[in-house]
């Protein structure tokens, strides 16, 4: 057992290791942050993404500075904020995409879960489900009953296998023990895929509302369920999945910033504050809906965390299931 001076040197130590820290932290920010994002610029994510960030650099006092970093699927800004040291002037803008592709990528080397700091989540994308009006059903209970007694009548499209949607209409299917077949349209074809389902060919769509929101209104096609656990501001009249199907997984593509591991709780609490605050104010909200159908949805970094082992655990159960494989 140490001596009293020996454990008083000690905690002198400790302590003047983690005052820099803290010191850093209450000054934090005082230069420009380096954002790297995987998004494709353009995309309804990185439009919101800016919309977003430009707002909390006028708060913050400093400018962050957007990278766009697409090479290998997002890889390059995912391992680049994995290897910044913990100060907060290097962060990542992701999407639920960085789970899925530790399960579908050859020597994927990171892991979501430890190699990155959870700080906000900004919005999500949820899904809805469209149907063909030749379909049965105009609800979920309609459809989910119907599926029961039609196994393999069914068919489902999404832009691809091992996709968001692909895992998401799969979750369906294991909750409510139908077997809808999976259509995947390659090279995210969801102009095609509309047009099939418009037109019979094709029985179901899983995608954001933006793919077919004006075939929907002029009733070409017809809005089945909502994949969230509440209803969507933007179509309070749909039900969700979970009204009919309570234990369901919902894969909602969120889109949230990320830090490196180790980053100090003080700069944490201060871009979520941040965040929260650009997120709360109407007149920016009310111009994001113009641009884009993400839903504004901050959250504290522990319920970040918990959506994000969520994911890597029903992800990771939905995928065993299908057996698929890494590519």
């Amino acid at each position: 057992m140490p001596d009293s001076g020996s454990l008083l040197r000690l905690l002198a130590a400790m302590a003047s290791a983690v005052l820099p820290l803290v010191a850093a932290a209450q000054s934090y920010p005082v230069k420009p942050i380096s954002l790297l994002s995987g998004a494709s610029v353009g995309s309804a994510g990185d439009t919101a993404m800016r919309v977003v960030t430009s707002r909390m650099a006028e708060t913050i006092g400093q400018p962050i500075v957007v990278e766009a970093r697409r090479g290998a699927g997002g890889m390059e800004a995912y391992s680049a904020t994995a290897k910044a040291a913990p100060t907060g002037y290097t962060l990542m803008f992701a999407n639920a995409g960085i789970v899925t592709n530790q399960y579908l990528r050859k020597s994927w080397p990171l892991d979501v879960q430890k190699d990155y700091t959870p700080i906000v989540q900004l919005f999500g994308s949820p899904y809805f489900l469209a149907a063909a009006m030749s379909v049965p059903s105009g609800n979920m209970k309609e459809l989910i009953e119907y599926a029961r007694q039609n196994p393999g009548k069914l068919s489902y499209a999404t832009t691809g296998i091992g996709s968001g949607a692909h895992l998401q209409g799969e979750a369906i299917n294991m909750a409510a023990g139908t077997k809808m077949l999976h259509v995947p349209y390659a090279g995210n074809n969801s102009t095609m895929a509309v047009n099939d389902l418009i037109s019979g060919r094709i029985d179901l769509y899983l995608a954001d509302l933006t793919s077919f929101v004006q075939h929907a209104n002029v009733g070409k096609l017809k809005l089945i369920a909502f994949v969230d656990k509440t209803r969507s501001r933007l179509r309070p009249e749909v039900g969700t999945v979970n009204e009919v199907l309570p234990d369901a997984y919902n894969l909602v593509v969120w889109w949230g910033l990320l830090g490196p591991t180790g980053l100090p709780r003080p700069i944490v609490d201060r871009i979520n504050g941040e965040a929260g605050k650009a997120l709360g104010d109407a007149s920016l909200t009310a111009r994001m809906s113009t641009l884009t159908v993400m839903s504004p949805n901050p959250n504290a970094p522990e319920d970040f965390a918990r959506q994000i082992k969520s994911d890597v655990d029903n992800i990771g159960r939905v995928v065993n299931a299908l057996g698929l494989k890494p590519e």
